[in-house]
């Protein structure tokens, strides 16, 4: 065994050593630089978000995000083109932005809602459009004709944002001054705050004249028949879960950053939107405004107010939106008869208002049974025009099952 113990070992080469030596330092290497880089990506991955969130708008009581400078197709984050105003890291939590515990009011009309209104009826205007108000006061939405057709029980008032234009902020509050009329709220008044435009009406209409029966939400560039929509209303055998309009069934994300109604996938993820009424003009009763309300700040916001609004929001708070005939997206002819039994009638120029009012306000004017069809509310079956070409992606080819 001792002599075993002493037998000397057999050492490798010298050629053998240089040779593992060298192949061990390869594979050293190897190794360090894979963990480098794993580092190395690691920290890009953490600098990504905190970059954008330090982009962030900082934000003051009643301030909103502006939409961004447009940010370019080639501007990705996580190979999605991002929304200008509602980039990848912008919070879409509504209370951020809406403050439902505070007066985020700038303008506000004195007593608009005393006496108790029936139907209070917004327009979303923009700081701009005083032309486009200036026709609307003066034909459908005429003060002293509804104070003496409906004995003040239909109450209408514009809904604007701020500007970033001192100027232009003055003159609608000498507007306000004169007419009494308009709600200004502190957002800026851009296309992708137009969500924020509706919540601050759900907000103010809750807040400040509650005990109405029915809200419309409207556009300035609509023409209302107020006494169709009244005959419509007041005919419901109840005036509570009412969510009425143009249903719009099956829509499609659109997806081309190039188009007015782009929607990142960070925003919607789904491949088709809930049913959804038309923004161009929409009814609810009081009681669902409520719940929407509710529902908004719970919900992450969509740009798409309509879509948002009356579909979003309205799932949640399990309100069924209900399509209604008399309501449209797709201009109109301009024949009385036709108008006589519509309640809206989009992309109306201020010339138009004026000639439509003429036209309802001519009483020698007879229409037969037949004559107040309006062929364009078929096309509206198959396709989705106006000013939403391209947004209104219908599937199903029959109205029918659009309800």
């Amino acid at each position: 065994m001792d002599k075993l113990r002493l037998l000397p070992l057999e050492l490798p080469s010298t050629t053998n050593i240089n040779n593992n030596g060298t192949i061990k330092g390869k594979i050293s290497f190897v190794r360090r630089l894979a963990v480098g880089f794993v580092i190395l990506a690691t920290l890009g991955l953490l600098y990504v978000p905190a970059y954008h969130s330090a982009q962030g708008p900082f934000l003051g009581l009643g301030e909103t995000p502006s939409p961004a400078k447009h940010i370019g197709v080639s501007h990705l984050v996580a190979s999605v083109a991002q929304l200008p105003g509602w980039t990848y890291n912008t919070s879409r939590d509504l209370s951020v932005y809406i403050h439902p515990e505070n007066t985020t009011s700038v303008l506000n009309p004195v007593g608009i809602c005393s006496p108790l209104p029936y139907l209070f009826i917004v327009i979303c205007s923009a700081v701009t459009n005083i032309k486009a108000r200036t026709a609307i006061r003066n034909t459908w939405a005429n003060k002293s004709n509804l104070d003496s057709t409906y004995n003040s029980t239909v109450k209408i008032v514009f809904l604007l944002g701020q500007s970033d234009n001192d100027t232009l902020n003055n003159i609608i509050a000498s507007e306000s001054h004169q007419h009494n009329d308009i709600i200004q709220e502190k957002f800026y008044d851009t296309y992708n705050n137009l969500t924020l435009k509706s919540v601050m009406m759900l907000k103010w209409v809750t807040s400040n004249c509650g005990q109405a029966k029915y809200v419309m939400k409207t556009d300035d560039d609509m023409f209302v028949n107020i006494p169709t929509l009244m005959k419509t209303l007041q005919s419901r055998s109840q005036t509570t879960d009412t969510l009425l309009g143009s249903l719009i069934c099956n829509a499609k994300p659109i997806l081309d950053p190039n188009n007015k109604w782009y929607t990142p996938k960070y925003m919607y993820s789904e491949k088709i939107y809930p049913n959804y009424l038309s923004g161009t003009g929409y009814v609810m009763s009081l009681d669902v405004a409520f719940k929407l309300y509710d529902a908004a700040l719970t919900t992450p916001l969509l740009h798409l107010e309509d879509v948002y609004i009356t579909g979003l929001c309205a799932k949640h708070a399990k309100i069924r939106p209900v399509n209604h005939p008399g309501f449209s997206y797709i201009p109109r002819k301009l024949d009385p008869c036709t108008l006589r039994n519509a309640i809206t009638a989009h992309k109306v120029s201020v010339s138009n208002m004026y000639v439509i009012w003429g036209k309802l306000k001519d009483t020698n004017f007879f229409c037969n049974s037949h004559s107040h069809t309006d062929k364009k509310s078929d096309k509206q079956k198959l396709s989705r025009n106006g000013r939403n070409i391209g947004y209104y992606m219908v599937k199903r080819r029959t109205i029918n099952k659009c309800v």
